[in-house]
């Protein structure tokens, strides 16, 4: 799971450079089907998911060179704001964006989930407004939502 470990960038977001920090969750190499190895992280039971697994090795590439340039949609999962973004290669990626309390130009990002959207079909993604990725980390970054 080296490729999944935790990584910084920084970001030019409205004339200040912001410091995002990015973490990965075990949905983005597990599901619920049951066909791996059953696997148990804070009370949740998922499954070794292979092909979960082989997507997520191109995560920290995607998010190096695409993601900052991208579209994402916001929505609302159980009072938390999440955003979803969709790569070329119908790749959707799950992620909330948090701002540490009492912390300057710093931003946590949780990817919460990522998979091919071949095995759900496109029309399970939530609908909304794209916003650009930039302009949605600077409104979390000046404690706002999307």
């Amino acid at each position: 799971m080296a490729h999944l470990q935790p990584f910084e960038m920084q970001f030019e977001v409205a004339a200040e450079l912001v410091t995002v920090k990015f973490e990965f969750g075990f949905h983005c190499f597990t599901d619920d089907k049951g066909n791996g190895q059953l696997i148990v992280f804070k009370g949740e039971r998922r499954y070794f998911c292979a092909d979960r697994y082989h997507c997520s090795t191109q995560l920290a590439e995607y998010i190096r060179k695409r993601f900052y340039d991208g579209m994402a949609v916001p929505h609302y999962v159980k009072n938390n704001q999440r955003y979803f973004c969709l790569d070329l290669h119908d790749y959707a990626i799950f992620f909330s964006i948090s701002k540490p309390q009492g912390t300057t130009n710093l931003l946590k990002l949780r990817v919460i989930s990522a998979y091919d959207v071949a095995n759900w079909g496109r029309n399970t993604l939530p609908r909304g407004k794209p916003h650009n990725v930039r302009y949605i980390l600077e409104m979390r970054n000046a404690g706002k939502t999307v």
